[in-house]
């Protein structure tokens, strides 16, 4: 099956097949990687979507012809430039060096464009090659550009890394940020919940080493820590809830929807739903947030974040995030990461629906009631969360929604898409939580007036008059 060439496949529909709808399928990450290598890249051969089905990409994708050397010269393949040779130190990507490195997402990535120097390099990998792409004293607007543009490129074959033994000093930058970031958002909005958003910083910090490096045992470690402190400090916030939900309206690019899943999940769980709720169900309720989206990281990153909405195809490849991230987990368990296998459950489940008009299988209804076709309580509990999170985020093709409008949308899909003994706690919770937001609000602007500085043999009356009238001038008497 390794022709050397890159290969061609089609779409393999039910119907009749459209010779148009061709796709070539490049710069997958390494941990998503196994089966035929086509063009400087392998395609994935074991994640069957629908039972018994098997492919090299996935079950919906067969094999068609190899590309010719032409077709491969006019593609869009990402060339290294002469002038990136000279400037930069290139060598050999492979297995044992990049066991030296570690890929980090995009959504991190954006966080150095917020920092005016940085202690480590920034390396990109295109196909078997890795360049030091970005040392310390070069970094720039203009290189971090670069990088971001590449990795997009639909020609694939990109990644971004950073070096292990520099990761602690990545991930104090990335820490510098989002506590200033915090630091910021509540200077706009001083009734926003610190404690709350210091979490949420933990958790993302978490959530992020999901999203581009693939799970293993520390990583999940990592999580496990991350969900148990937030489970133990959070879960009697009146104001968690909402804080979040207003968060994303003020500073966006603080938002991490994984770590926000996590958090609406979890405290729609323990606070709405079932207030006995065990400690141990609340942990596995915030992993499943955590993880909910690990295939994600297998998907590649111009469709991923592509800026833009999605052609019936890329939905297609982005459906694929369940069934990647389903196994991804499951060989995470097999090998020792602490990982509950319902939380793999719920990576495949989060997008079927209440009526059964969801992804991958088409589930319906209760597992409770029906263990064979039903979903999962903790699969419906973060279909909600992610629902909401998606919808209070900003997208190139949607605006940012008020936590009432999200509320409002989803009320209206959801006797299709929820369970209804959840998702009515938590729209009612949701709007209690904002309501207690806005007390607290209008009690800080009641609350809020000058300070006056007067000398100890003043008269309190007198000096605030006096300074009254310097500010607004003197006052007018009225006519008898």
């Amino acid at each position: 099956m390794n022709d050397g060439k890159a290969l061609l496949f089609k779409r393999n529909w039910p119907g009749p097949f459209d010779s148009e709808k061709l796709w070539r399928f490049r710069g997958l990450p390494r941990h998503c990687r196994t089966g035929c290598r086509g063009w400087g890249f392998t395609f994935r051969a074991d994640l069957p979507i629908i039972p018994g089905s098997r492919s090299f990409f996935c079950a919906n994708w067969e094999r068609v012809t190899p590309l010719d050397n032409k077709q491969i010269q006019s593609s869009k393949k990402f060339i290294i430039k002469d002038s990136t040779r000279k400037r930069c130190k290139i060598f050999n990507a492979d297995e044992a060096t990049l066991q030296q490195f570690r890929p980090i997402s995009l959504e991190l990535f954006a966080y150095l464009w917020e920092v005016p120097t940085i202690e480590f390099s920034i390396y990109i990998r295109v196909e078997e090659e890795m360049i030091e792409y970005i040392r310390p004293s070069e970094l720039s607007a203009e290189l971090l550009q670069h990088v971001w543009a590449a990795s997009l490129k639909d020609s694939g074959g990109v990644e971004v890394f950073i070096a292990k033994k520099d990761y602690p000093k990545f991930e104090h930058t990335l820490s510098y940020v989002r506590t200033r970031k915090i630091n910021a958002l509540l200077e706009k909005d001083p009734s926003l919940d610190r404690k709350t958003l210091e979490i949420f910083s933990d958790l993302s910090g978490a959530s992020q080493m999901v999203l581009r490096g693939g799970v293993n045992k520390q990583v999940a470690e990592r999580v496990k820590s991350a969900a148990a402190f937030m489970v133990n400090q959070l879960m009697a916030n009146d104001l968690a809830m909402s804080t979040l939900s207003r968060m994303i309206a003020i500073v966006p690019t603080l938002y991490d929807h994984s770590a926000s899943v996590a958090m609406f999940s979890t405290i729609m769980a323990k606070q709405y739903i079932d207030p006995k709720l065990p400690f141990k169900d609340a942990e596995i309720i915030a992993q499943c947030g955590m993880y909910h989206d690990a295939g994600k990281s297998c998907i590649p990153n111009a469709i991923l974040n592509k800026p833009g909405a999605f052609t019936p195809d890329e939905f297609e490849v982005m459906k694929t995030h369940v069934q990647f991230g389903h196994k991804e987990l499951m060989n995470a368990i097999t090998n020792g990461a602490p990982i509950d296998e319902i939380v793999a459950r719920v990576a495949l489940e989060h997008h079927e629906r209440f009526t059964g008009k969801g992804y991958p299988t088409g589930k319906r209804g209760r597992w409770e009631e029906d263990p064979e076709l039903g979903i999962h309580v903790y699969s419906r509990i973060i279909s909600i969360a992610d629902a909401y999170s998606a919808l209070l985020m900003k997208r190139v093709y949607k605006p940012a929604l008020p936590a009432e409008k999200a509320l409002e949308l989803m009320e209206r899909s959801a006797p299709d898409d929820f369970d209804p003994e959840i998702f009515k706690p938590f729209a009612d919770g949701v709007r209690v939580s904002l309501e207690t937001l806005k007390k607290k609000k209008a009690v800080l602007e009641k609350n809020t007036g000058a300070i006056y500085m007067i000398d100890a043999d003043e008269k309190l009356v007198k000096q605030i008059q006096k300074t009254r009238e310097q500010n607004t001038g003197p006052s007018v008497k009225k006519s008898s």
